[in-house]
């Protein structure tokens, strides 16, 4: 299946590669003045603007003919029941009856000129047009769609039902009718993930109790998430969020789950499209993403975005700025091999910044107006952010497909700030500030290759993938830090200081593993998943300030086995249910009494669920219960102090329930609901209480957009939504329970101009975005308005 779609896609391109260079050099500078020269090569059908809400599938039919003005002949009775998600983009007809038919088991067929005809497609084999391709695809920049029918995550192309633990999607339409602009803001509305601002234009992310790791396109890249700068929203097509333990992809990692970030690909078609948004204390966002084929016979295609923002905060002093540009080629080198290269760069600029305030010494809010400033004027931050992807794809003839991906990803940090903690003491309201510098230059290196088909056995088909990769993650990190002593912390005075850099060190943290999965299919409806790996993990230390020292090796972690099972029971065509174990480990830094290293962390999780697609892939639900524990953890050896043992387990348990899609034509709806329970099972100061209080028991996140259908109202739309968590905290007063309320009005001016206008924090919800502890504690952004203009060509 895979071989024919492929060779369908492909298929009139001819095998010239002629005019490479010059088309290479397009792609990397293009102008908008030479872009329209792309929009139209010879030989291509005329192309149209439509923006076709979802419906009955006859009735989608039926619009689309008119707007195209053509005559579409068929039987009412071939499309009883089935449904479309609509049609939002640019399409010649035949690319547009490919696009709304997919999967339907018809095609239309053009049996005169301007007439076409609904006919059988009993191979679901389309004309040999680009779109073939895209309707079985998992990328959504050009899907008007909430979900989409095909997720990467798992390694292949899988369905949601095809997978055996909770999986989620932000696709780039949900991205870009909430306004999303960072991974965070994706994330802060994905299911079951807790994202916490951090003050610095960082953030961090809680699932199931633990934090969550990150692949980009699939591959695994080590601390490269936590805590660490990411580009900007506008160069993904989607995020992919996989909750519970995930090291079958990942190896060595913590439980919370994995977030892949998959970068938008080069489209066959010519596409421009822009946003300009400008909003509340003075932000202003802006990008242009413009894709095409660059040669006739598009066997090279390329993609180029560009970002830059320029924003003030709702505290004072805070502002931030950033330019970011991302590259894309796709490179036939024959009709079965395809190579894809790209490059990004970011440049971000923080500060003043603000780490934000601590708490009084019994604990209690010191209740500051949310413009309060925490830090000092002169606080700074510098981000260099460069980035390399190839990857090299063939299908064989047998079905089979092989796929080598390489990431680079390289970050260059410099700080320098203040910032309070310690708590503050109420009768005077002073509080400790330290002055520190900070200067870290990380690179991660990532590969990985894997051998994906089919084999038959015993009267069916079955499924094999095997594949294995390797990370190197190395960081330079250098600091000075110095104690300022108590200050007023709303009025501090907090002079420049000069520090010169007094500890440092390098690290080399490296990662390798095989693994591979099998999908039996036992019984028609009854298909049993079985995975494993073994890793190997390794890290070594060398002090560079205030002197050289060696390079200190921890000993490793070898042969490192983690299983993977999982059983899917197909209950009807549209709903399965299934259970599965997942498992990991994390390695540790403390040694036993008898000087050895302690174990890894053992993590494991049992997952029940059903999972349904309805609406002919247009609407996705998932119900899911969860128990994890994470055993071995350190704990302090009770008879020999200084040294530790592994005894210590959590248990993180629950259930959640998520829906997306589009259930009514012009409904898009996403909506999400985590109950979370989490605590110590086994340690000797914490047994028995919540082990993190900063991810709430309960939490619901919802957004839905509704385009109004015909009449005078046909060109509106509007949206709303809403974040709600229950009560938590971070060992100091607990921040009660709250909902933050969105909204949004759209105008759809004509084919190629949309505008909307969204209203955040609509009732002005007074709240913490990161609980106050005795350090650092961040409000949430008071009521603002973001006005958004849209152009697509």
């Amino acid at each position: 299946m895979n071989k024919r779609i492929n060779e369908q896609a492909r298929a009139g391109r001819g095998k010239a590669l002629g005019g490479g260079l010059s088309a290479l050099a397009l792609a990397l500078g293009m102008s908008l003045g030479a872009l329209p020269a792309l929009a139209a090569p010879a030989g291509q059908a005329a192309l149209h603007e439509y923006a076709l809400g979802g419906g009955p599938l006859g009735e989608v039919l039926a619009r689309f003919a008119a707007e195209s003005g053509v005559v579409l002949s068929f039987d009412a009775a071939r499309t009883v029941g089935k449904r479309s998600a609509g049609l939002r983009g640019r399409y010649a007809v035949d690319q547009g009856f490919a696009a709304l038919l997919a999967g339907s088991g018809l095609k239309a067929s053009e049996v005169s000129p301007g007439h076409y005809a609904l006919v059988n497609d009993d191979v679901y084999s389309l004309d040999s047009t680009t779109v073939t391709g895209n309707s079985l695809s998992p990328d959504t920049d050009d899907r008007d769609s909430y979900t989409t029918p095909l997720l990467t995550i798992g390694k292949g192309q899988l369905s949601q039902k095809d997978i055996p633990q909770s999986v989620s999607v932000v696709t780039r339409k949900r991205m870009d009718d909430q306004n999303m602009l960072t991974v965070a803001d994706a994330l802060r509305d994905t299911t079951g993930i807790t994202a916490i601002d951090y003050g610095d234009g960082t953030a961090y992310f809680q699932s199931r109790g633990f934090p969550a790791a990150v692949m980009y396109d699939g591959v695994p890249s080590d601390s490269s998430l936590q805590y660490q700068q990411q580009f900007d929203l506008a160069m993904y097509d989607r995020v992919e969020v996989m909750r519970g333990p995930s090291g079958l992809l990942q190896g060595s990692g913590e439980p919370g789950g994995s977030v892949d970030l998959l970068r938008k690909r080069p489209r066959d078609a010519f596409a421009l499209t822009g946003h300009l948004r400008a909003g509340t204390w003075d932000n202003y966002h802006g990008d242009i993403d413009v894709t095409g084929p660059l040669d006739e016979q598009k066997h090279m295609r390329g993609r180029l975005v560009v970002a830059a923002q320029d924003r003030d905060y709702f505290y004072d002093q805070g502002h931030s700025g950033l330019g970011m540009v991302y590259g894309a080629l796709d490179l036939d080198l024959d009709p079965d091999t395809l190579l894809s290269l790209s490059a990004s760069y970011q440049k971000t600029d923080i500060g003043p910044f603000d780490y934000g305030q601590s708490v009084y010494y019994d604990g209690s809010f010191l209740k500051a107006p949310r413009s309060q400033f925490y830090g000092a004027r002169w606080n700074q931050s510098y981000l260099y952010m460069k980035e390399f992807h190839a990857e090299l794809s063939h299908a064989f003839a047998n079905a089979w497909t092989s796929k080598t991906t390489f990431n680079y990803r390289g970050l260059d940090s410099s700080s320098l700030y203040a910032y309070l903690g310690g708590g503050v003491d109420p009768a005077t309201n002073q509080g400790d500030f330290t002055n520190q510098r900070q200067h870290d230059d990380y690179d991660w290196y990532s590969l990985d290759s894997n051998l994906n088909g089919d084999f038959d056995a015993f009267g069916r088909t079955h499924q094999l993938l095997l594949g294995a990769n390797y990370a190197l993650f190395k960081d330079r990190s250098l600091s000075a830090w110095e104690d300022v002593g108590n200050q007023d912390v709303f009025a501090p005075v907090l002079p420049k200081p000069d520090l010169a850099f007094d500890s440092g060190h390098d690290t080399r943290q490296t990662q390798g593993g095989v693994y591979g999965q099998t999908r039996l299919k036992l019984l028609d409806p009854l298909t049993l998943v079985l995975g494993s790996r073994l890793s190997w993990y390794g890290t070594e230390q060398s002090d560079v300030l205030p002197e050289s020292g060696p390079w200190v090796r921890s000993p490793s972690v070898n042969h490192k086995y983690t299983p993977y099972a999982g059983l899917i029971y197909e209950l009807t065509p549209e709903l399965s249910s299934y259970v599965s174990y997942s498992s990991g480990f994390i390695p540790q830094t403390q040694n036993s009494a008898s000087g050895k290293l302690l174990d890894p962390r053992k993590s494991k999780q049992y997952e029940v669920g059903l999972k349904g697609s309805y609406l002919n892939g247009a609407l996705n639900a998932n119900l899911a219960a969860f128990l994890l524990r994470d055993e071995n953890r350190a704990v302090a050896d009770p008879d020999n102090a200084g040294f530790y043992v592994n005894a210590g387990k959590i248990e993180s348990r629950g259930w959640e329930a998520e829906i997306s899609g589009s259930p009514l034509p012009g409904w898009d709806l996403y909506a999400g609901y985590t109950f979370l329970l989490n605590r110590y099972l086994s340690d000797p100061d914490n047994e028995g209480k919540v082990y993190d209080s900063e991810e709430p028991k309960h939490s619901l996140k919802l957004w839905n957009t509704y385009r109004f259908q015909g009449g005078t109202l046909a060109d509106w739309r509007v949206g709303g939504g809403l974040r709600a968590y229950s009560p938590t905290d971070r060992g100091a007063e607990a921040q009660g329970g709250y909902a933050v309320y969105d909204a949004l009005l759209g105008y759809q001016v004509n084919s190629h101009l949309d505008t909307s206008l969204a209203l955040n924090n609509a009732f002005d919800r007074h709240y913490f975005a990161r609980v106050p502890s005795s350090y650092y504690g961040i409000y949430g952004e008071p009521r603002n308005l973001m006005l958004t203009l849209t152009y697509s060509y």
